[in-house]
């Protein structure tokens, strides 16, 4: 075996084990333990993290930043990746946004000449654009951690009816028109909820004490199907949602298809006009009711009238604004 396809393979090897002796490597690699240990001398040099531990146990163990092998791309590989992290640079946040400059930057630095000529051109033809918010997001990352570890965050959040504190278990996080939304099990509601990361004021570990609800089969994806078809398990306790009817016209069709998020629900006609039935939570009514205000004549909502209610108060809260006699 060349040497350098036994660093290459040493260096998978021990980000596997994380914990071996000189020893072990050799006999795996059937060499001799001077040249195990100038191989590692090799890995340490070129970045690994390696700790030695002396003593009847000890070894030698990787550190928790490991460094990972080489990985070969094709060039159209290659663009594709250096793309797919270009399609986020308009987000004001982003989860590893730090690390994700260095690890683009060291991508970009290793690639042929002609292979960066591509890139460079692309850049000038092809742009991903998200609408930049300006409002920090501070705690995305931990709300993401915690989704990963599912462990309840106490958090102070700027709500419509002022911040207040809660305790939640975040499903995970995602991106929507330049916004990042966390849903997640609010112990407060006894209820799942969607939180906007920006409105979080303030995020911290719950004690280890503190309940927890099991997520396990509950993942983000989940999150967009219909209610009914969610799996949120028997803790959720959410109240009864309201059916939203409406038709829509032709551009209202088009609307909401361009501008929206609720696909599934939107039914069209061979005429092109639609229908929507949307299920939604009682305390999202006022967003929902000032969005299909905006929407004016292409959507017409029947039912609930409740809801109806809701939009003929926004609008003449609006007429009044503009002093707008009936």
């Amino acid at each position: 075996m060349s040497k350098s396809k036994r660093l290459l393979e040493l260096m998978i090897a021990v980000n596997k084990k994380r914990k071996f002796t000189v020893r072990e490597l050799a006999e795996e690699f059937q060499v001799s333990s001077r040249t195990i240990m100038r191989d590692l001398q090799v890995l340490d040099d070129l970045g690994l993290p390696l700790y030695a531990e002396y003593g009847p146990h000890g070894g030698y163990r990787v550190l928790n930043e490991r460094l990972l092998p080489p990985i070969m791309f094709s060039e159209q590989e290659a663009v594709a990746m250096f793309f797919a992290y270009q399609s986020l640079q308009h987000y004001g946040a982003l989860p590893f946004s730090e690390e994700a400059v260095t690890a683009l930057t060291k991508f970009y630095y290793y690639l042929p000449d002609d292979t960066k000529q591509k890139i460079d051109k692309m850049k000038r033809r092809v742009i991903f654009w998200t609408p930049k918010r300006q409002a920090p997001v501070p705690y995305l990352q931990l709300l993401l951690d915690a989704a990963l570890q599912q462990r309840p965050l106490r958090i102070h959040y700027d709500s419509r009816d002022g911040a207040k504190e809660r305790s939640i278990q975040p499903i995970g996080v995602y991106s929507h028109n330049g916004y990042w939304y966390c849903p997640a099990y609010c112990f407060l509601k006894s209820k799942y909820l969607l939180f906007r990361a920006d409105r979080v004021l303030s995020a911290v570990w719950a004690g280890e004490d503190h309940p927890t609800v099991d997520l396990q089969d509950f993942p983000i994806n989940q999150w967009f199907m219909p209610p009914d078809e969610r799996r949120e398990g028997t803790a959720s306790g959410s109240m009864s949602k309201l059916k939203i009817e409406a038709k829509l016209t032709v551009n209202g069709v088009r609307r909401c298809r361009w501008e929206s998020w609720f696909q599934q629900e939107l039914q069209v006609d061979e005429n092109g006009e639609g229908r929507l039935q949307l299920l939604i939570e009682p305390n999202e009514a006022d967003y929902f009711a000032r969005y299909f205000l905006t929407l004016g004549a292409d959507v017409v909502v029947e039912r609930p009238a409740e809801f109806v209610h809701l939009i003929r108060q926004a609008l003449s809260e609006l007429m009044r604004v503009y002093n707008v006699k009936d």
